[in-house]
């Protein structure tokens, strides 16, 4: 996973992210016209104001299944690069391809969750952007075994 990437400014004054709407909003806007030719997690800072800080952050070469060390290392470079602010981290994974969620994309989700609990580090619902479609993945679409959802 290859984390040293040029992170992309933000507007001069973003909106507030006080719902998963305003959330999504945000996402639509910072990945602008969909289509991927990489798989990355994108991440990104929300103040206790409910604002974006200012740099968005793309962490490449995130294909395949999530590894706990690899989200262990990122969670710490949060809390190294911003302490512990207040707020939460969001993140969003984009990929190629133009089906919707599969196993793949919930593991990532489900463990991006679970390596920001054992840090300490607030998050909120990781989303999916694909060549088609961004959409959130919420954590009651996350079964923590091989179930499904509905299970």
């Amino acid at each position: 996973m290859d984390t040293t990437p040029d992170p992309a400014p933000l507007s001069h004054d973003p909106a507030p992210v006080r719902s998963q709407s305003d959330l999504l909003r945000l996402w639509q806007a910072l990945m602008g016209e969909l289509g991927f030719t990489r798989t990355s997690i994108w991440v990104l800072h929300i103040g206790d104001d409910d604002r974006p800080t200012r740099r968005l952050l793309e962490i490449d070469d995130c294909a395949g299944e999530p590894v706990r060390d690899d989200l262990d290392s990122l969670t710490t470079m949060l809390l190294r690069v911003g302490g512990t602010p207040p707020g939460r981290w969001v993140f969003l994974r984009s990929r190629p391809g133009r089906h919707g969620p599969d196993d793949i994309d919930r593991a990532w989700a489900r463990e991006l969750g679970r390596a920001c609990r054992r840090a300490g580090v607030a998050s909120d619902v990781v989303h999916l952007a694909t060549d088609q479609r961004l959409v959130p993945l919420p954590a009651d679409d996350l079964p923590a075994t091989g179930l499904p959802a509905s299970a």
